[in-house]
């Protein structure tokens, strides 16, 4: 059975909003879509890069320049990826792209052989036309040399260790030493780059997961879960720790606050970024101890964190300090001489990544948007590179008030859309995986228009399909899921909400802290298909029949319920489960189960249920690959109406918040749209009925024996 877990109610007071004014993404009510120069996001925020853009492979991880800033190179992870994506400048100062695929080692890239097992951030330049590339979980390093088209391996599995991870890297050209961080192992490899040897290795006690030599080579800066390892490599053949300095303040458990992270070292300095904090750790070279702490802010949301502060790149020239500011899709400009941040230069979608070759900036954007769907090869996970000069600070006013605006940090004028005072209770059910399209994609609309569908791709519709894999018979026209159909249209569903990396948990765990009292069932237990959501269900309803109906005790603020079936699993027709469709059946069935259960309680009046999916992961979507279900129903909820704000977990977080009573939890929810527009003024007590499910497809009753 799912696990059960619970948060008391806090004794505490609930803290006053983060600021009077009212925010929102500046989409409105536009969906995704890419454009030349501007182009609006899944949950409704805009990037508007600065300088030129160029596609990479899917979500990349490294960037590396050449000495020269005349090459750049990006890696992306997976067997059915580009290892990596060169760009040279070419004849008249152009940009020329590339893909190089992945080879195994020792065999020229054209000729056709198997691909990488893995790849990392780890993408050094070793010359003008080659470049070492970490290959992950994979423990190698490879040296690709695109003059030849060969590809020479560095195994990492030796010196006792296995199952080594190969990360972060950096390269010495003067002595030809390339430093290799193994993650997995919590060490550093000090390698050989002409005989392409393991000569040392330095244990670190932390993973690393970042590196930098200093400017006369004979330190090695290694960043790490709020620490900072300086390894003396003068003599490369005995690496040794000599100083561990903390950075970044700790979280309020007491731990190091997580990454991503970033190490530049110049002029007496090292920096390193703390993603966890949104600050810049600024660290005496000399001294190996804490100069300064350099903290990222944005104005009017100074309590709140996600800016995501991740690599870095010092300008010498300027003393300016770059950098990537992952979570408000920017550049950060640090002034190092006066410690602080005096700008914010736009750039792609999530960057990661940012160097500096000559004058000109490059920065690694990690995402990419864009249908899956209906033709094609999906090419929604691209990212790209940024590349626009070396910022003026003429021009940083005016840059550093668009990234305001296209993530939404501008307030708005007027008030806030109301949400009704007569929501106490907040019941969240969070599934696992589905797109919109092919669960949604066949209803038309509602009472106030048209919605974003495409029928053809409703596979879990109410004309749905299901393949026998010639083991038993297909069926066409099937209704799948016709509560998820039923509660769209008698209250309210979203067309254009996307997921986003949700945290749940924290979502609880700051609920908690706020003064709401909060019980999740199957949060923290892992997907396993050999647990029906039938039995969640039941599972639900009898423990708030048991500590709460009969009791008469208060029911909590918020109710979290994860139903995880609709990912689908092997069929088990002696369990009810003749199809893979069967368990979106099982799904469909436990959510109507639930909700006509809530229906009838003495809190429904005072309720509002949010149904969504942890992910779109396992379908496909023609506006976007991000795009999935989002109901919403309830006395408080609008009666058979489609919502077209372009918001996706952030915005339904800001309404759970808000109907609470808590502050928000992080810049991308305070920002985010919400879904007041779901609501209505009065409330309609209707109740809700579970319409059965077809038996073909699923077999409430059906159990198979169980194994000795």
């Amino acid at each position: 059975m799912p696990a059960v877990w619970r948060y008391p109610l806090a004794l505490v007071a609930v803290p006053a909003l983060v600021c009077a004014q009212w925010y929102a993404a500046p989409a409105g009510i536009r969906p995704p879509s890419q454009g030349s120069g501007a182009s609006i996001l899944p949950g409704g925020r805009i990037v508007a890069p600065a300088g030129g853009q160029f596609a990479t492979g899917p979500s990349p991880f490294g960037l590396a320049v050449s000495a020269a800033g005349k090459a750049v190179a990006t890696a992306v992870p997976g067997p059915d990826a580009s290892a990596l994506t060169l760009m040279e400048r070419g004849t008249g100062g152009r940009w020329e792209v590339r893909q190089v695929p992945a080879r195994a080692p020792e065999t020229p890239f054209r000729s056709g052989a198997p691909d990488w097992r893995d790849a990392s951030r780890g993408l050094v330049f070793s010359g003008q036309r080659a470049a070492f590339v970490a290959e992950g979980a994979a423990g190698r390093i490879s040296l690709l040399d695109w003059n030849t088209g060969r590809i020479r391996a560095i195994d990492l599995n030796r010196g006792g260790a296995a199952a080594s991870y190969a990360g972060a890297l950096a390269f010495d050209a003067s002595s030809g030493l390339l430093y290799a961080a193994d993650a997995a192992n919590s060490r550093i490899a000090v390698i050989e780059a002409r005989s392409r040897q393991v000569i040392a290795w330095a244990g670190v006690g932390l993973p690393p997961a970042a590196l930098a030599l200093s400017p006369d080579r004979r330190k090695l800066y290694v960043a790490a879960a709020g620490a900072l390892r300086v390894v003396d490599v003068s003599d490369p053949s005995t690496p040794k720790v000599e100083a561990a300095i903390a950075t970044g303040p700790p979280d309020r458990a007491g731990e190091a606050p997580a990454g991503p992270f970033g190490v530049a070292a110049a002029g007496g300095r090292v920096f390193v970024s703390n993603g966890g904090d949104d600050s810049v750790t600024v660290i005496d070279a000399a001294a190996n101890r804490v100069e300064a702490e350099i903290p990222i802010r944005i104005p009017g949301f100074e309590s709140l964190r996600g800016v995501l502060p991740a690599g870095l790149a010092y300008h010498a020239p300027s003393g300016l300090l770059l950098v990537a500011e992952a979570g408000i899709n920017a550049v950060g400009v640090i002034d190092t001489r006066a410690g602080r941040v005096i700008g914010h230069i736009p750039a792609g979608w999530f960057p990661t990544g940012v160097a500096i070759g000559g004058d000109s900036v490059f920065a690694l954007n990690a995402r990419g948007a864009g249908p899956n769907a209906p033709f094609g090869e999906s090419q929604w996970l691209r990212g790209s590179v940024s590349v626009f000069p070396v910022p003026s600070l003429e021009e940083l006013p005016s840059r550093t008030a668009l990234v305001m605006e296209a993530n939404g940090f501008q307030p708005r004028a007027g008030a806030a859309p109301p949400l009704p005072a007569g929501v106490r209770y907040v019941v969240l059910i969070v599934k696992e995986g589905r797109s919109y399209d092919e669960t949604l994609g066949d209803i038309p609309g509602a009472s106030n228009g048209p919605a974003m569908s495409f029928p053809d791709l409703a596979r879990f519709g109410t004309r749905g399909y299901v393949d026998g894999r010639r083991q038993r018979l297909s069926i066409k026209d099937l209704n799948i899921t016709p509560n998820h159909h039923a509660i769209a249209l008698q209250w309210a569903f979203s067309d254009n909400f996307y997921a986003d990396s949700p945290s749940w948990t924290a979502a609880l765990e700051h609920l908690g802290r706020h003064g709401a009292a909060v019980e999740a069932f199957g949060a923290r237990q892992a997907f396993d298909a050999n647990i029906r959501d039938q039995d969640r269900a039941a599972q639900f309803i009898g423990e708030i029949e048991k500590s709460c109906v009969k009791t008469g005790a208060e029911l909590p603020r918020l109710l979290f319920i994860h139903l995880p079936n609709d990912r689908t699993g092997p069929a088990r027709a002696s369990d009810g489960y003749p199809y893979e469709e069967s368990f979106v059946a099982d799904n469909d069935l436990a959510l109507g189960r639930i909700l006509e259960f809530l229906s009838g309680t003495k809190w429904w009046n005072r309720m509002a249920v949010f149904v969504t999916e942890n992910d779109a992961l396992g379908g496909v979507d023609h506006i976007d690959a991000r795009r999935t279900v989002l109901l919403c129903a309830g006395p408080w909820i609008r009666r058979n109406y489609v919502s077209h704000a372009n918001t996706g977990f952030p915005g339904l977080l800001k309404t759970i918040f808000r109907l609470l009573g808590a502050p928000p939890m992080s810049l991308l929810d305070a920002a985010a749209t919400d879904l007041s527009d779901c609501f209505r003024a009065t409330p309609d007590p209707a109740v809700y009925r579970a319409l059965p499910v077809d038996q073909r497809l699923f077999d409430p009753a059906a159990r198979a024996a169980p194994k000795n």
